[in-house]
């Protein structure tokens, strides 16, 4: 899963020393599962943003809405997003093979 480096605005300024690491959690082309999935994660007071969500509907959803979670409460968010019942695709699915694909590579890791 792509990881990627945040960094929070104080203000105007930028501190060099104050990135944050998220971790990607899942993906999806659907803008439902998007208001779902923010709508759980923002409940339980999770750190997130979604990588593409103001460019996607534009690109005709060529580009996937990518759930990034900050590094450290990753492990909560998977567990609270594993038995929920998500469209990852057009075509339907409760998106266990992408949780079962992460888990994997976490373990090769």
């Amino acid at each position: 899963m792509p990881r990627q480096l945040w960094q929070p605005l104080n203000g105007n300024e930028m501190s060099n020393d104050e990135y944050t690491e998220y971790e990607e959690v899942l993906s999806t082309h659907n803008a439902g599962d998007q208001a779902f999935i923010k709508s759980i994660l923002e409940a339980e007071g999770i750190t997130y943003y979604i990588q593409g969500e103001h460019v996607a509907p534009y690109l005709y959803h060529a580009l996937p809405l990518r759930v990034m979670v900050k590094e450290s409460e990753v492990a909560k968010a998977k567990e609270i997003l594993r038995d929920v019942e998500l469209a990852f695709t057009y075509g339907g699915g409760n998106g266990e093979e992408a949780f079962k694909e992460s888990e994997n590579e976490e373990g090769k890791a």
